[in-house]
Order: structure tokens, then C-alpha cells, then sequence
């Protein structure tokens, strides 16, 4: 497991941390992805146009590795000049969990692999110029001049409005051309019925699992073929969530105690007093009275707070699901019983860290429930849980 670090933000403060030669070969990666997919071609400026400006992103994976990544910042776009379309789909959580259950009962291998520089694989259709990247000097991408030199697009970088939807396009035409059937629920999930494959898709991270390792091996192979891959070997991480199984009791444990730590000390609460129970039955909560506005408590940070608790609960809690709806309806103006709640959610999670799902056979079925009106508006508030093999998946 990967500490909880503080990532760079600037290619200058990369390079002059401790592990700045990790860093710097991480760039130095990026920018060798850069020049072999011809991502851009330097260009003079036209007058009349703007070039977007770009940043050096700095990560590090659940499993060690060191990534750079270079974005556009595209927000400076204009819809119907610089962009179109930009819907794309993505794996549903539900399906994501729904495949582990399967997994866990029959067996299957489960292999996970991550295509580098996804987006590169795929052209842009628009005239994009980008500013020049930092740590690139014009004379290495082209000829000296006193005009204005930019980058001409000819890739969809990361940041573009459109990348994600033309990446889409190209990696499922790979998917429908050598056999596979794509799940009409689920517009990222694909099916194999000759092969016997599920795959799952998550912009840039793969899901593979099949009965045998042949099968997984056959699929592998023409990713390898197709696109720059990098394998994960058997799936052990899939967006922060932690997967462990135990084949001899054919069980599988999903969990997320890395990102749970990682909110609870990015909100200070890693220190706070646990307690046994997300809410507090005995307070309803209520909006701010007209008088009062959010300058009392910090709506960005409660948003931000609500958000991180969200990802948790979508994931693998879904103990707080109740809690997490609670307070999410108090965003917009948020008051201290809205953030006495949230803490008190957070205090949950650092006491339960550990919990997760756990797949093993058992019940298949679903519950459903709801009351009879409830808050200041009486409305009613529903819920429900579907289970397979002895934990949800929805």
C-alpha cells in the first residue's frame, strides 16, 4: 500500500523532491508518448487565434508507479468552434461489483490492465492550438522564428472537451471488430460468448476476466498489438478499491481503507474520536433560516467533504448511503448541524475503515422500503439494496 504523499504541482517542484529521479523518468516517459504518437505539430500562430494553455499533471498509483501527464486546459473551449460532442460512457459501479460477485462465485480469473496514454490513440477533427509545453524548448520541436510558434493538435490530448468521447470511439470499434458484444445496460461493459470474456472499461483501465488465463492471454495479446498496454497482473486495485480474494474459499473482499485514510486526513479528522454509527437518529436536519447565509461554514469545502464521503459510499460502503443523502441536500447553504453531520460520518469511517463488502456465497435477492414522508417537505425517501452472493452490488 502506498503512503498517503503530497503530490507535486509544478514540473520545478517535481524534479527537487526526494524521489525527483522517479518523477523526472516518469516525465521523461510522457514526453518520449508524446513524440512517438505525433501529438501536435508545431505551427506559427494564425493571427486571430488563441492558444490554450497546458500543465504537467503529477501522480502516484495505488501500486507504486510514478505517472506525469500532460493536460491541456481545456475549459477555455468554445462549444461548436473548438468542440462538439463530448459525452462518453463509463463502467457503472454496479456493474463493476456485480462482476466481482460473479467472479468470486465461478472462479474466473481477474486481471486488470491500464492503457498508457489513452487518449492519444485518437485524432482531433478541430484546428487546436496549444501553447508549448514547459520543459520544451521551440528549437527541439522545430525551427527558430520570431513569429509566435504554437502546437497544433493533432491528437486529443488529455483536457480537451472531446478527448474522452473520441478515445470512446476508437477502443470500441476495437471491441465490436474481433467479436465482442457490447452490454446495452452498460455501454463499457463487453462480452466475449465465444471466448467466454467480460471486460469492463474505466476511460483507461481494463477489467478482464474469463474462465481460463488462455482466454484472458488471447485478449491481452491484441491489446498489445493495438495499443501501448501496461499489465496489472491478477486485480488486486481498481480506483482506489481494494480487491482480495481467497480462491480456496472462493470469496472476494472488496474495501477502500487507503482513500478512507486519505479524506480523513485531507479534512482533519484522522485523529477524531470514532463512533458506531454514521447519523444521528436523534437530529433531523433543516435548512438555514432565510437570515442566515453559508458564510458560516465554507460551502466549497462542504461540497468537497460530501463529495469525497460519496465516493466512499458508491464504492464499497454502502452503510452510509442515508447519511451521505442527508447531507447532501444541504450544499448550497450549509450550516454547523449540516457539518456536525458530516464529521460524524467521517468519525464512522475511521472506526470502520476495514469494512467493505465481501462476496461468498450466500443470499441473492434484493429489499426495498420506503417512509412515509419525512424532512420539511414530507416527501418520502426510498431506498434499496440487491445482493448476490451474500453482499450488495447495487
Amino acid at each position: 500500500m502506498v503512503a498517503n504523499i503530497e503530490e507535486p504541482q509544478t514540473l520545478h517542484e517535481a524534479f527537487g523532491k526526494e524521489d525527483g529521479a522517479q518523477w523526472r523518468e516518469a516525465w521523461v516517459s510522457e514526453v518520449d508518448s508524446l513524440a512517438r504518437n505525433n501529438t501536435w505539430r508545431l505551427e506559427v500562430l494564425l493571427q486571430g487565434r488563441q492558444a490554450i494553455g497546458c500543465r504537467w499533471l503529477f501522480r502516484r498509483k495505488e501500486d507504486g508507479r510514478y505517472k506525469a501527464r500532460l493536460v491541456a486546459k481545456g475549459y477555455s473551449h468554445r462549444e461548436g468552434v473548438d468542440y462538439t460532442e463530448t459525452f462518453a460512457p463509463v463502467a457503472k459501479f454496479n456493474s463493476l461489483r456485480l462482476l466481482l460477485a460473479l467472479v468470486a462465485e465461478n472462479d474466473w480469473e481477474l486481471e486488470g490492465m491500464d492503457v498508457k496514454t489513452a487518449f492519444l490513440n485518437s485524432e482531433v477533427e478541430e484546428t487546436i492550438y496549444m501553447e508549448i509545453p514547459e520543459g520544451l524548448d521551440i528549437e527541439e520541436a522545430g525551427p527558430p522564428t520570431n513569429q509566435r510558434m504554437a502546437c497544433r493538435l493533432i491528437k486529443s490530448i488529455y483536457g480537451l472537451k472531446q478527448s474522452p468521447r473520441a478515445w470512446y470511439g476508437k477502443i470500441n470499434r476495437f471491441f465490436v471488430d474481433h467479436g465482442f458484444q457490447r452490454s446495452e445496460r452498460d455501454h463499457s461493459v463487453y462480452i466475449h460468448t465465444i471466448f467466454k470474456l467480460i471486460l469492463l472499461r474505466y476511460v483507461d483501465d481494463l477489467v478482464i476476466t474469463a474462465p481460463s488465463l488462455e482466454d484472458v492471454n488471447w485478449i491481452r495479446s491484441l491489446l498489445h498489438e493495438e495499443f501501448e498496454m501496461t499489465d496489472l497482473g491478477p486485480l488486486t486495485v481498481f480506483l482506489g478499491i481494494e480487491i482480495r480474494r481467497n480462491r480456496q474459499l472462493c470469496s472476494l473482499h472488496v474495501s477502500q481503507q487507503q482513500y478512507i485514510r486519505t479524506i480523513l486526513d485531507r479534512f482533519g479528522m484522522s485523529t477524531a474520536t470514532t463512533i458506531s454509527t454514521p447519523a444521528d437518529l436523534h437530529v433531523r436536519l433543516t435548512a438555514l433560516p432565510p437570515d442566515q447565509s453559508a458564510d458560516i461554514i465554507n460551502p466549497e469545502r462542504y461540497q468537497s467533504a460530501v463529495g469525497s464521503l460519496m465516493y466512499a459510499m458508491i464504492g464499497t460502503r454502502p452503510d452510509i448511503a442515508f447519511a451521505v443523502s442527508a447531507v447532501s441536500q444541504y450544499s448550497t447553504n450549509p450550516g454547523p448541524m449540516h457539518w456536525t453531520a458530516v464529521r460524524r460520518t467521517f468519525r464512522y469511517l475511521g472506526g470502520t475503515k476495514a469494512l467493505g463488502l465481501e462476496y461468498r456465497g450466500g443470499y441473492c435477492g434484493g429489499y426495498t422500503d420506503a417512509d412515509w414522508g419525512s424532512g420539511e417537505d414530507r416527501r418520502s425517501i426510498a431506498g434499496y439494496v440487491f445482493m448476490i452472493n451474500g453482499a450488495a452490488i447495487s
